[in-house]
């Protein structure tokens, strides 16, 4: 069977040791019908230097400024469609792929042709034998999409076939480019985190399937995560954000309640624990209902925590 032309989006944004052990890990693959495009988020380090001598043949696109993960990848997405692709695979940059993860994702969809995108079982690089992602559900009221198995020894892993699922992690996934003219792009009022959360609520609203396809491997460099200033900006600001654009009627009324009652708590607490947390907390919920999306405050969050 032919393979349709696959372009294969990375992020970057001062993580040039990263990308470069991704791309070579890439450079393994048993799928030999892609191309690479890096998309550069206007670091600040030398990363453009080292991709231009290290891959010259690779596609490498510089934003002027950084515009988020959404607006980077959006832009990866429109670079991308110039090469009139069959699929489009956004991939982070952190991460490592087993040699026939594509082959397997791209099979997944040539099968079936009512599915927007697929996504494969991420396992933790530091622990090879620990899920990050194995399958995704949406619980809607709460705006939160759950990692399945997360954190449990992969021979325990629930889902072991291919399945359809109702949310896919931006960490990886490969998109149909035909579906993705009607469906549109990132959206870029998140910036970044939840977006994967809206957009897959998107896909599905307009009657495409999701796929989970665990025979799709890759790891993911998730050592060390946790919350950050930063992270709680776009994570508070958003997840309002989210729940107006993803719910309608009670369910949205419901839910921002149950927000609003659960970050107000947190702020509470935080006021008297940690006090540049209750800050950012405040400023992200300003934000949102002031309307400043995208990038928002979340680049000035010094000035935020120490004001």
């Amino acid at each position: 069977m032919a393979q349709p032309l696959t372009v294969i989006i990375m992020l970057n944004y001062n993580g040039a040791k990263d990308t470069v052990e991704c791309i070579e890990s890439l450079k393994r693959i048993d799928y030999t019908n892609y191309r690479i495009l890096i998309v550069d988020n206007s670091s600040t380090d030398d990363s453009v230097a080292v991709f231009r001598e290290k891959f010259p043949e690779l596609d490498l696109y510089v934003t002027e400024r950084n515009l988020g993960y959404t607006g980077g990848i959006n832009r990866g997405f429109r670079e991308a469609a110039k090469l009139n692709p069959a699929y489009m695979l956004v991939l982070n940059n952190d991460t490592l792929v087993e040699p026939d993860f594509l082959t397997e994702l791209v099979n997944a969809m040539e099968d079936h042709m009512d599915a927007a995108g697929v996504g494969g079982l991420i396992l933790a690089e530091h622990d090879r034998k620990t899920i990050w992602f194995g399958n995704g559900r949406m619980i809607k009221w709460r705006g939160l999409a759950i990692h399945i198995d997360k954190g449990l020894p992969v021979e325990q892993r629930s889902v072991r076939k291919l399945v359809e699922t109702d949310f896919l992690t931006g960490c990886m996934i490969l998109f149909r480019t035909d579906h993705l003219a009607r469906t549109g792009f990132e959206d870029e009022d998140f910036f970044m985190y939840l977006d994967d959360i809206e957009f897959s609520a998107r896909i599905r609203s307009h009657g495409f399937k999701l796929l989970y396809q665990p025979n799709a491997v890759i790891y993911h460099k998730v050592l060390g995560e946790k919350e950050s200033p930063l992270k709680l900006y776009y994570s508070v600001r958003n997840r309002f954000l989210l729940n107006n654009k993803m719910n309608t009627g009670l369910i949205r009324l419901v839910t921002a309640l149950y927000f609003s009652s659960v970050i107000s708590l947190k702020i509470m607490v935080w006021s008297f624990v940690n006090k540049p947390f209750a800050k950012v907390a405040r400023a992200a919920l300003s934000d949102y209902f002031n309307h400043e999306l995208g990038a928002g405050r979340g680049t000035m969050l010094k000035e935020i925590t120490e004001g």
